[in-house]
């Protein structure tokens, strides 16, 4: 497995590199305006690196060319993530909508008897969305990565549902997919602290949608690379059990 330190700064290692890295972050800000076409374009590319790291290569940032290729793998890669993704946002969506929908009973309701019955019933399934959608969120997440990556390498987008040939290298490597959505977290909390910072200003706030679009981007690239490097892990170690048997 390459080494941390190299996968959180191969991007920025040479001109190039820097350039390809510029590439999608100007990708992720287009998506601002033009929705969901952008997102599977750069979902494409990080497919493509995805599939060199899963196959055994080093971690690199190629040129952004063949961009039928990157739709077609950038499909691949979010629609599997997104395929597993429904029952959170199924979810969500229920709880948000009967929690709006509640509390707008209660503006126009004037019965106080009503509105105490109403409160704390809305308040449990307000905070009971927010405990499965996270629960149930991490859960897939940990699903979600061995799945798209598998449909990358296999060049199959039905193959990420193939579960009897991805399970088998989840479970022979649990840790490494969970150190790539550990680290996904971790990045993400350093982008909510850095938005608050960017929030002290009016000159700083302007600063925001780029730093968006730089980070959105590398939390798609590295925790994805890092899933591809336990994908790569557990492939050898179901290889060597293999070899033992």
């Amino acid at each position: 497995m390459s080494n941390l330190g190299e996968l959180l700064t191969f991007p920025f290692t040479t001109a190039e590199a820097r350039k390809n890295f510029l590439f999608g972050c100007l990708a992720m800000f287009i998506g601002f305006f033009i929705p969901l076409l952008p997102y599977i374009i750069v979902y494409g590319y990080v497919a493509k690196i995805v599939r060199k790291v899963a196959e055994g290569e080093s971690p690199s940032m190629p040129a952004w060319d063949d961009f039928n290729e990157m739709f077609t793998d950038g499909l691949r890669l979010y629609g599997v993530k997104l395929v597993f993704s429904l029952p959170v946002i199924l979810i969500m969506f229920a709880g948000l909508g009967t929690y709006i929908a509640g509390t707008m009973v209660m503006v126009f309701q004037e019965d106080p008897d009503i509105i105490n019955i109403l409160l704390p019933i809305l308040l449990l399934v307000l905070g009971a969305t927010m405990c499965v959608t996270v629960i149930l969120g991490m859960a897939i997440s940990f699903m979600a990565y061995p799945a798209s990556i598998h449909a990358v390498v296999k060049r199959n987008f039905a193959a990420g549902f193939r579960f009897r040939e991805w399970w088998p290298i989840l479970r022979v490597n649990v840790g490494g997919f969970l150190f790539a959505i550990l680290v996904a977290f971790a990045i993400s909390f350093l982008y909510s602290i850095g938005v608050q910072i960017l929030m002290f200003t009016i000159i700083l706030l302007c600063l925001l949608p780029v730093l968006m679009a730089f980070i959105m981007f590398y939390i798609i690239l590295v925790p994805e690379l890092l899933a591809a490097q336990a994908y790569r892990d557990g492939l050898l170690k179901l290889s060597a059990e293999t070899t033992q048997e």
